[in-house]
């Protein structure tokens, strides 16, 4: 793809080039940079080598000046990020809110706190303090932790992307590498061009948007915060002052100090006046993934392990073009990763050959010194693709993005002083022997019924989910919280100890210094809950979190949890509730090993109990509605499911004490006599019953004449089939009697009926297998007279239900018009025999 090469600053509007020629005067020199560029990195590393300033001012919140013996500690190893925190109005009172500022080698704050330091000059952030930040229109108390360099305004604007569009870029990233990163490294040097380019890109961004727009989310307030720091010091200091901000402010700030050449010395927010804004930051681990702006990070630019081959090479003193050498090393490990992990398609040594060739030639093509990231992406795609993407080479472009992106952690000092609780989660994910030096997704596959340390681990990611840390992330394997699967004896994580890892653990400090004192404290804000006088008891509820607790390891709080069970037993009104505590109490005795239960007698007496709470609340389902009547269909039939797990997983004798059949089945027999019950639940009753042996065959028939005989409605009736059918839909197959009843019933009704209630039927046989439908369908079709074989050489399977019902709709209409014009003797056509 050809791009033109377009001027940085064409025909510069009068007011951008005058704040242009003043980017170095009066001792004050702006460095205006993009987050996270080699380039502005590289000249920013000249200009401070070469002017050796007194005093260095970094965009940043300005405690974070607090931070600079942890920044500048030579322990810290990048990628590390300053984790802020404050409490903040949200929708449901205050939270914690967080927001990172990250560094890396390459990024020109982290470039600027080196290179000042090594030339002993003063370092200090400028900008509003987070906690004022937090509380601004930008801030969104409830959305995850944020970037606070955002450059969401050069994304968005429309001078840049009308530029990219001159130039034939695809995005603003691939702009901003033609424009900038694409230099050699001698034009890198020459920090007056690169920052003078870099500001005038910038300032024309910036005109497309409203000082109205800029006050209300926080830009211009920071930017007279950040003009009177840099004031102060141009008088306090004796030689140079840099300053480093984001190149989006640089031109606000220069026309503040124009106007006021002493604005006021900062002061303090009156929103940092109330205790309740007090916040804290913390130096943390950072990694390329989170930095990555294809992953959504907001700030800087995509494919951070790539940049920082180039800043690598751009630090090496060896002669020659650092573009070629990076783009060479990237398409070399390329192909040597493609025969390490033995993909089918191969690079071989001439396709890597044929690729920087063609890298240096787009580069040329396009007037860049030397192959920049797109040009290696665009070589990639003419070389090392055979055929169409879609034909296996999607692994190819993902083996890229990983490989450009990093797995690369930075790591702190032990001084940094992460929170007891942070320290505490990393040494029990190093007792579980869970990775931590990088990034990296890996899977867990833990052994629960076998291997002791197996459960350990899974306790411990289950307890890390329960406290939504976003460590692990649960794949497969028995669930334990839906009491499915529990035949499984493998469970399956993907795991990665991320930077948010840390964040969300830092927010959790409050309640605890160590993951089971957190833990405990939400455990106990939940039992709180479900105990509190007034609140409707939930026995189903209290169940649930007996099984959690066993599940994250919180076994000391067995006691008090199956007593917390046993009073909402007592007063659980709620039959799928109580129904619900039933199975959770099965799944946690089936489950007493990996769960950590035992032969606990507790769990056993309450699971004895669960049995005739059930049944007492069993006569209450006639009274079911027509909207909950599907749901209690299924209530009913996990009562039943709830009777035989109990039974199987007790001894024989205990089993058939505690659970015996014979009451609910009385109780059954009562729901289909009692006048007016719901038909769908009378119709799940009835096959219950003919099911268990409890009925035979006269005794369904008998209810059926009454719910399919003379008088029937429609719409009973179907609800009657619905419940029957869902609790047993082999009935319509296997006894001919109900098949009549149902086959006279339909044939009963007239056309409006048939369409209307078609839908429904069909829900209704949604529990047959296809084969199923199609015995049904033909059974039927011989009891109106049609051959065995009639469906099959007749129906087409390639109608859908929309499409039948229109049809059907359709049928019915033109019926209609022929008998109002007194032509339905037509309908009769369709019988007679072809002439000739």
């Amino acid at each position: 793809m050809a791009v033109v090469q377009p001027e940085v600053q064409p025909n510069l509007p009068a007011g951008v080039a005058a704040a242009r020629a003043r980017l170095f005067e009066h001792g004050v020199y702006f460095a205006p940079v993009r987050h996270h560029s080699p380039a502005c990195a590289h000249a920013l590393q000249a200009m401070l080598r070469e002017l050796r300033p007194a005093a260095v001012l970094i965009e940043g919140p300005e405690g974070f000046t607090d931070m600079l013996p942890l920044l500048l500690d030579e322990r810290t190893r990048p990628p590390v990020a300053l984790l802020c925190q404050t409490q903040a109005a949200g929708a449901e009172g205050a939270r914690a809110q967080s927001a990172f500022f990250p560094f890396c080698d390459y990024s020109p704050e982290w470039v600027a706190l080196r290179e000042g330091a090594a030339v002993q000059a003063q370092l200090a952030f400028i900008d509003l303090p987070w906690q004022a930040r937090a509380g601004s229109a930008d801030a969104k108390p409830d959305a995850e932790a944020r970037s606070l360099m955002a450059e969401r305004y050069l994304a968005h604007s429309s001078y840049l992307n009308a530029l990219a569009a001159r130039a034939g870029c695809r995005d603003q990233d691939e702009l901003w590498d033609h424009l900038f990163e694409a230099r050699s490294r001698a034009a890198l040097a020459d920090w007056r061009s690169v920052f003078g380019d870099v500001f005038s890109y910038c300032a024309m961004a910036r005109l497309d948007y409203e000082p109205a727009v800029l006050e209300a989310e926080g830009s211009l307030p920071r930017e007279r915060h950040m003009a009177a720091h840099i004031a102060r010091w141009r008088k306090q200091v004796d030689g140079p002052v840099v300053v480093v901000t984001g190149g989006f402010h640089t031109s606000a700030l220069i026309e503040l100090l124009d106007a006021d050449p002493a604005p006021a010395a900062p002061a303090a927010p009156a929103a940092l006046a109330a205790p309740a804004a007090a916040g804290a930051s913390w130096l943390i681990r950072y990694s390329f993934e989170r930095l990555d702006a294809l992953n959504g990070y907001g700030a800087g630019m995509p494919a951070p392990a790539y940049y920082q081959a180039v800043w690598d090479t751009l630090q090496s003193p060896a002669p020659g073009d650092h573009q070629l050498a990076v783009a060479v090393d990237q398409l070399t490990r390329l192909a040597q990763d493609s025969r390490a992990r033995g993909v089918q398609e191969r690079i071989s040594t001439a396709e890597v050959q044929a690729a920087v060739l063609q890298a240096a030639r787009l580069a040329a093509l396009r007037g860049h010194a030397g192959p920049g990231r797109q040009d290696v992406l665009d070589a990639m795609r003419s070389c090392f693709v055979k055929g169409a993407i879609d034909d296996g080479m999607q692994g190819l472009f993902d083996d890229v993005r990983r490989q450009m992106t990093g797995s690369r952690l930075g790591d702190v000092p032990p001084s940094a002083g992460s929170p007891p609780l942070v320290q505490d989660a990393r040494a029990a994910a190093h007792r579980h022997g869970l990775r931590l030096d990088d990034g990296d997704t890996r899977l867990a596959r833990l052994d629960l019924y076998r291997k002791q340390r197996h459960r350990r681990r899974s306790r411990f990611f289950h307890l890390m989910q329960y406290l939504d840390t976003d460590l692990a992330r649960w794949q497969g394997g028995p669930d334990f919280m839906a009491g499915s699967r529990l035949e499984l004896l493998f469970e399956e994580w993907t795991y990665a100890w991320t930077p948010l890892v840390e964040a969300r653990l830092i927010e959790l400090a409050a309640d605890g210094a160590t993951l089971a004192e957190v833990a405990l404290a939400r455990l106990l804000r939940e039992e709180q809950a479900l105990g509190d006088a007034g609140r409707a008891r939930s026995a189903g509820s209290a169940a649930a979190l007996l099984v959690r607790a066993c599940l994250v390891g919180l076994h000391e709080r067995l006691p008090a949890l199956l007593s917390l069970l046993s009073r909402h037993l007592d007063e659980d009104a709620d039959f799928a509730s109580v129904v619900a505590c039933g199975h959770a109490l099965v799944t946690l005795w089936r489950a007493r090993e990996p769960l950590g239960v035992r032969e606990h007698p507790g769990v056993l007496a309450l699971m004895r109990r669960v049995w005739p709470a059930a049944l007492f609340l069993l006569p209450g389902l006639a009274d079911t509605g027509m909207d909950g009547e599907g749901a209690q269909v299924g209530q009913l039939l996990a009562l039943r499911e709830f009777g035989r797990a109990a039974r199987s997983a007790l001894p024989e004798q205990e089993a058939g004490l505690a659970f015996e059949t014979g009451d609910l089945h009385r109780r059954l027999q009562a729901l289909t006599a009692t006048r007016g019950c719901a038909p769908g639940i009378c119709g799940a009753a009835a096959a219950l019953l003919f099911l268990d042996g409890a009925w035979d065959e006269q005794d369904l028939s008998r209810l059926l004449e009454q719910r399919f005989g003379a008088g029937a409605t429609p719409q009973d009736a179907v609800r009657f089939l619905s419940g029957l059918m869902a609790a047993a839909p082999e009935l319509l197959l296997t006894q001919p009697g109900l098949r009549r009843s149902f086959n006279t019933l339909v044939g009963s009704w007239d056309e409006a009926s048939f369409i209307q209630y078609l839908p429904d039927l069909r829900l209704a046989f949604t529990g047959l297998k296809p084969q199923e439908t199609s015995d049904l369908a033909e059974a039927l079709a011989v009891l109106n007279g049609a051959a065995p074989d009639a469906l099959q050489a007749e129906f087409h399977y390639d109608v859908s239900e929309d499409e039948m019902l229109a049809g059907g709709r359709l049928n019915a209409a033109l019926a209609a018009c022929l008998e109002r014009d007194a032509l339905s003797g037509w309908l009769d056509l369709s019988t007679e025999k072809p002439h000739g």
